[in-house]
């Protein structure tokens, strides 16, 4: 395998990063800063590629890189020199033009690792007040040749070899092991001759490289590499040295400068604030280390101290280190990461992926450290006392609540919404978490998912729930309270109230209003009595008068139960030709109130009307509606039963209508569910509406018939003529909750 030893080209990725940090014209500390009225030059170096290089010179540096340049300043076209000593970053000169010549180094005829930079402006103007820029271009001015040794083949023949590197007289000597160059003088051109001591004789051997085309009259700028390996078959000649290959190319200052001139390597983290990286458990951030190298990576020291038991293969206060196998190995299977190779030209440790593995003891806060010294260009950054090397990764406890709306708190049910994850990463935490419930009261905690369905209704309705992630990470607990089911107040219709509101004494006719309570101001359903039941004045047509709800005594269970009918009976309706339509209402039973207006007249009562009022309080919300009926129904009439769930805005939730044509001479049970959707969220109840009637064709399209109907009141009373028709009887309502 051909190792490529020239330390010089080792360089060229890393001092590319030098341009930007080294001000080659020599910024000093002592330097005044020169005020816009003085007359002279900025002097800014350059290289070849016109990269300028940065005005700050970096702390680490062994010495100045101004003392590198010297700065001959000439008037132009002559010998007469106006300024020649170290190059700084500026000058003042008198007005004029003059030339400006910029070099570092001897310019040998032959020597090791010696460069030689130049740089030249010509006719550079200098105004009077004026400070004016000056870019001084540098190059290489001598030339240099380095020789790569294919140690595997050569250390099959030879123990110990080397070249000797030849100008006119004077010679260098270039080993395997330096990593050197022999640097020349632009234009000359070299010999070379290979020195070796054969393997197992311990015999010396020399051997005259040919000369080569490009050995000769070599440019400056101009790199010659030249790779040796072994002619096999001139082996046994003892010799056997063959050049494999032979190649050239064009160097520039920064690839060139002097290892003397190298930064000592430096740790650059990201990520972390004054050394430390804070975050909560599971949370995905970015940490690295990068190592900032101005020469290929020499070896460096690791140690990673932590609580976290996974990480208890790693001894607290080992110093692991790169060059040796078996601590990098260790080391990249216990974090996870993966070490830079010794040799390499720039590299990271990138502990990002290791920061969501990292864990808290039970909630409380776990360090980690990571003590790091890095070495190339034979220093170690632990030269500088004075930078904290180490580094701090502080594991924290994920803050996340739970998160649960009273909307989702039913009867025997409720839902927990989810987690607010504010710190961690939300996917690998909402992946482990636990929902829990309790009683409030209660020392027990039972683990839920995030639906909780109790199988009878509690008697304590107040309940806590929590979200537990891993063992001793829980959220604070957040209250629940159910909602407490309840029943419509005389369900069972067993509480009525009746009044004779007239007694004509014509054809004995009396008028009654029934109403669904047993006394006055304490009602929860009402009926439309009063709107069928409102000509109560007019002496000559009050028989017209008739309650379209009232009780019976042939219940589904208890006494009574509730009677709806058909009417057509109002207002100067004495002969069935004159039953206009605004009288052919359906009975009808609701929760509510009603409002009743007579603006009618005899002769045309059009502006008698009612309405409903749906302000019933009721704060529970139900899943179904049930009760007992029988139906009668007059011609193809049918009879419509409506609930409605109403919020505190007046808005429904919810709402179902069942409405039906059969004959139903039997009790009957009907029930009504209220279809709440799955994940659709539903405001709190405040008021609940209910209505039955006994037919959905009121107006023109109700069907009635004129006869007699006998109603039972303190006792059976009847009522003659009337206009009716479809009959509805209801018993037994309840509400049910299966939330």
């Amino acid at each position: 395998m051909i190792k490529l030893i020239n330390k010089k080209m080792r360089y060229i990725s890393s001092l590319c990063l030098l341009v930007c940090c080294i001000w080659l014209s020599g910024c000093q500390a002592d330097e005044n800063l020169r005020s816009a009225n003085e007359t002279g030059l900025l002097i800014t170096l350059t290289d070849e590629l016109d990269h300028a290089y940065a005005r700050t010179i970096p702390s680490a540096l062994e010495k100045p890189v101004a003392d590198m340049f010297h700065l001959r300043v000439a008037y132009s076209g002559t010998d007469n020199v106006a300024y020649d000593d170290k190059c700084t970053e500026s000058i003042l000169l008198k007005e004029g033009t003059y030339d400006l010549t910029a070099t570092y180094g001897e310019n040998p005829v032959i020597a090791l690792d010696a460069p030689y930079y130049i740089g030249k402006l010509e006719s550079q103007e200098v105004v009077t007040g004026q400070m004016t820029s000056a870019n001084i271009s540098c190059t290489v001015g001598n030339a240099l040749l380095s020789v790569i040794y294919n140690e595997s083949a050569l250390k099959k023949v030879y123990d110990t070899y080397f070249v000797t590197v030849s100008v006119g007289q004077e010679s260098v000597n270039l080993d395997a092991t330096s990593g050197k160059s022999a640097y020349f003088q632009a234009g000359s051109s070299v010999s070379l001759v290979f020195h070796g001591q054969l393997a197992g004789t311990g015999q010396e051997v020399s051997y005259d490289i040919p000369a080569q085309e490009k050995f000769a009259n070599i440019p400056a700028r101009t790199h010659v590499k030249v790779t040796l390996g072994v002619d096999e078959s001139s082996v046994s000649s003892g010799v056997g040295i063959s050049v494999e290959k032979l190649e050239t190319e064009t160097v520039s200052v920064v690839e060139t400068l002097p290892s003397e001139f190298m930064p000592k390597p430096k740790l650059e983290a990201e990520g972390f604030v004054n050394n430390e990286l804070s975050f909560a458990e599971t949370e995905k951030k970015t940490a690295v280390i990068r190592l900032k190298l101005a020469s290929p990576l020499q070896d460096l020291k690791l140690k990673f101290h932590s609580t976290d038991e996974k990480f208890a293969g790693l001894e607290a206060e080992k110093e692991y280190v790169l060059s040796n196998a078996e601590d990098k190995a260790a080391i990249e299977a216990a974090l996870g990461i993966a070490l830079p190779d010794i040799g390499a030209t720039e590299g990271s440790l990138d502990f990002t992926s290791l920061i969501p593995q990292l864990m808290t003891d039970n909630g409380n806060t776990v360090s980690s450290t990571i003590e790091v010294d890095v070495e190339a260009n034979n220093r170690w950054a632990s030269e500088d006392e004075t930078v904290n090397r180490v580094y701090t990764l502080k594991c924290n406890k994920p803050e996340f609540d739970v998160v649960v709306n009273p909307d989702n708190f039913w009867c025997k049910e409720f839902s927990i919404d989810g987690c607010n994850i504010k710190t961690g990463d939300a996917e690998t935490i909402s992946q482990k978490l636990q929902y829990q419930y309790r009683q409030k009261g209660s020392d027990e905690w039972l683990n839920c998912g995030q639906l909780v369905q109790l199988g009878n209704y509690p008697t304590n309705k107040q309940f806590e729930v929590r979200a537990v992630y891993r063992e001793g990470i829980v959220t604070d607990p957040v209250d629940v309270e159910l909602e407490t089911p309840q029943q419509l107040p005389n369900s069972g219709m067993e509480e009525w109230h009746y009044e004779k509101v007239h007694s004509s004494g014509w054809f004995s006719e009396n008028i009654y209003s029934v109403y669904p309570w047993a006394t006055e101001g304490n009602s929860f359903w009402d009926t439309n009595n009063d709107f069928t039941t409102r000509n109560r004045g007019t002496f000559a047509n009050i028989y017209n008068s008739f309650p379209a709800v009232s009780f019976v005594n042939s219940a589904h269970s208890g006494t009574w139960a509730v009677e709806l009918r058909n009417t057509a009976n109002g207002r100067g309706n004495t002969l069935p030709s004159n039953v206009l339509e605004m009288n052919r209402v359906a009975g009808e039973l609701f929760i509510g109130t009603i409002q009743v207006s007579t603006g009618g007249t005899d002769a045309l009562p059009s502006g008698d009307h009612y309405t409903i009022d749906k302000n019933r309080n009721f704060n529970a919300r139900p899943t179904a509606l049930s009760f007992w009926y029988k139906y009668v129904p007059y011609k193809t009439d049918s009879y419509r039963v409506q609930i409605q769930l109403i919020n505190s805005a007046g808005n429904v939730i919810v709402e179902n209508t069942f409405e039906s044509s059969a004959i139903t001479n039997d009790w009957t049970n009907v029930v009504l569910p209220l279809n709440y959707e799955a994940g659709k969220l539903y405001d709190k109840c405040a008021k609940i509406f209910v209505c039955f009637s006994s037919t959905v064709n009121p107006g023109a399209d109700m069907p009635y018939q004129k006869g007699s109907y006998r109603i039972w009141l303190d006792k059976e009373t009847e009522f003659n003529p009337v206009w009716y028709g479809s009959v509805l009887t209801i018993d037994d309502i309840s509400l049910i909750y299966d939330k």
